[in-house]
């Protein structure tokens, strides 16, 4: 189904060894009481749930988080899901923000086929390619080209040299490698920016006149983003396997790192997504993908390509920062879930 017109919300490796950045709007007060999983009772849940589901009620990483969504699956769907108090469902459309970074450079990988990427377009999708925007500006004016968002009126996106080679997360690179391919589509109407990404991902995300900055102006639920990320982990795309691939350093301080708002420990990224790993024997390990949003939308997969999870909040008031509380709490979730012990 389609969505016409302006979207709004309220308040808004090749390496072997290898991080994150970055939604209803009821996120004001938690209610615990209405936290009870989905089609089953509390008395039936295995070990592993309610470990997961005591780490989401009671973490110190989850509960500043008040309502938020959360679900772990596989290939097959989804093997636990269930909201953090009420308001915010699997079906809650809110504003993913940087989360539309990973739709898109899959999307545009597919249409390519990663064997004929260049090099130019590579270093687009690993932000390594100079092209900067001046301006946060979501673009989301009706009738708003691609070109139009790429221009001094909205993002106003620049080539600098210096920073070509050099890692700069910036929306900008994809903004680039839009305005190349698809600068004349709008984010809603015929030929839109997602027609064109749902009919090459096999997804049903909606219009939104902000859908022309690829980089962060989408917007959807964890139903919507579940399609991407089990058709992700089932091989059923030409990102599936390249997950790794063309990856740099992108943690603060890493080399040719100019701007990242990465601030844990050690991190890489690939095309379009973030690499997030940990220190297993002193060596630095791959543990998953992900592409958080600035207002706490956080999609996962792990290394091995079994297993994804999805945290869906919607919070605009704490800038980048809303991000990676998400991953904190997803991922004390996720060790929950796997160890069956409740994280602190």
């Amino acid at each position: 189904m389609k969505r016409h017109g302006r979207t709004t919300f309220g308040p808004v490796c090749g390496l072997l060894a290898l991080g994150l950045i970055g939604c209803g709007t009821a996120e004001d007060a938690p209610t615990p009481g209405a936290e009870a999983p989905l089609g089953a009772s509390h008395a039936a849940l295995t070990v592993y749930e309610q470990a997961a589901l005591d780490t989401a009620n009671t973490s110190t990483s989850c509960t500043p988080l008040a309502n938020f969504y959360w679900e772990i699956g596989n290939g097959a769907g989804p093997l636990y899901a269930i909201p953090r108090g009420s308001g915010v469902s699997a079906t809650t459309v809110m504003p993913i923000a940087s989360a539309s970074k990973w739709l898109y450079a899959g999307a545009y990988v597919q249409s390519k086929g990663y064997a004929n990427l260049t090099v130019d377009e590579k270093k687009r999708l690993n932000f390594t390619s100079g092209y900067i925007d001046e301006n946060t500006t979501l673009c989301g004016d009706a009738g708003t080209t691609v070109s139009d968002c790429y221009g001094p009126a909205y993002k106003d996106v620049s080539y600098r040299p210096l920073q070509n080679g050099r890692y700069f997360y910036n929306g900008g690179h994809l903004q680039k490698l839009a305005l190349d391919d698809i600068g004349a589509r709008k984010g809603t109407g015929v030929m839109s920016v997602m027609d064109w990404i749902n009919a090459r991902l096999g997804t049903t995300l909606l219009e939104s006149d902000s859908d022309v900055a690829p980089a962060g102006g989408f917007s959807g639920s964890a139903a919507h983003y579940r399609v991407f990320l089990m058709k992700l982990i089932n091989n059923q795309y030409e990102l599936s396997s390249k997950l790794t691939v063309d990856s740099v350093p992108a943690w603060d301080g890493g080399p040719s790192v100019s701007y990242t708002p990465w601030t844990a420990s050690q991190a890489y990224y690939g095309l379009g997504h973030w690499i997030e790993g940990e220190s297993v024997s002193g060596v630095w390990t791959v543990t998953g993908h992900s592409s958080a949003g600035a207002y706490g939308f956080y999609p996962w997969v792990n290394a091995a390509r079994n297993r994804y999870m999805l945290l869906a909040r919607n919070r605009q008031f704490g800038g980048q920062a809303e991000g990676e509380k998400s991953r904190a709490c997803a991922q004390a979730i996720r060790k929950a879930y796997e160890l069956g012990v409740p994280q602190p």
